[in-house]
């Protein structure tokens, strides 16, 4: 069982949760008990569901957005749903370390066979690793010196199709975001990143134009010897365990040439 607050959460209460994360993930829609009692897997039907998913409700990890809908996970949730991840890899804590097992052979391929190149300098470098990582992601990508005066950023477009972002708000802030990147990771970087692999789920997020999204960041070292760092953004519906990896992996990468 999980000890989050006061609240108890049972094994099958878990695995109800996480299976409203992973649909979520792919449907961008409420989830209904109907829709998880067809799912393979579960030896109980919708009523017992739905009387888990009000336990759950309860408990702040999960949330109804409208009047007879479906629910969808709240950023307690994702933390949990993290943490076990972390977990399930031996690492417990804070100590954030991604699995590897969340990329494919020919992903990690690619990534290793990217970075071995012989880059004519830095910048090149910074800008691979931001393009690299928003295509494997699909997700926005921005790469940069900590404490440098450029960031590069790719990736935009992946966004602006997502369901999260059709409304003018969310455009708006991420825009505002992407204008003022490198002063808000020089103050990311200066007060709140202390580890090699962070991830920030909504309202955890120290920067507020994109605190209703997930932020995954993570340093590395660059041949210089200057200090990198790459990020994620997405929704929070994001794959977590894939997006920590791709991080965890290309800083892996850089730290060893």
């Amino acid at each position: 069982m999980f000890y989050v607050t006061c609240f108890m959460i049972t094994d099958r209460q878990k695995d109800i949760l996480w299976a409203v994360i992973e649909a979520y993930a792919k449907k961008a829609e409420p989830i209904s008990s109907k829709a998880l009692a067809q799912k393979r897997g579960f030896n109980i039907g919708a009523p017992m569901i739905r009387k888990e998913m009000n336990q759950l409700e309860q408990g702040g990890f999960l949330v109804s957005p409208y009047t007879s809908a479906g629910r969808v996970p709240t950023d307690q949730a994702y933390r949990l749903y993290i943490q076990d991840q972390l977990n399930k890899s031996g690492v417990s804590g804070q100590d954030v370390k991604a699995v590897k097992t969340g990329l494919t052979r020919q992903e990690t391929e690619k990534v290793s066979e990217t970075l071995k190149k012989d880059w004519p300098d830095e910048q090149s470098l910074l800008k691979e690793i931001s393009r690299l990582t928003s295509e494997i992601s699909k997700e926005l990508s921005i790469t940069g010196c900590i404490g440098g005066a450029d960031s590069y950023i790719f990736g935009f477009s992946n966004l602006v199709d997502e369901p999260e972002f059709s409304s003018f708000d969310g455009l708006n802030r991420l825009m505002r975001f992407m204008d003022n990147a490198d002063h808000c990771f020089d103050i990311l970087w200066n007060k709140f990143l202390y580890q090699d692999l962070q991830v920030f789920i909504g309202s955890e997020n120290p920067i507020k134009e994109i605190n209703e999204f997930t932020l995954i960041t993570g340093k590395y070292q660059l041949p210089d010897g200057d200090d990198g760092f790459i990020s994620i953004i997405g929704p929070k519906r994001m794959n977590y365990r894939r997006n920590m990896a791709l991080v965890e992996y290309i800083s892996g990468c850089l730290n060893e040439k």
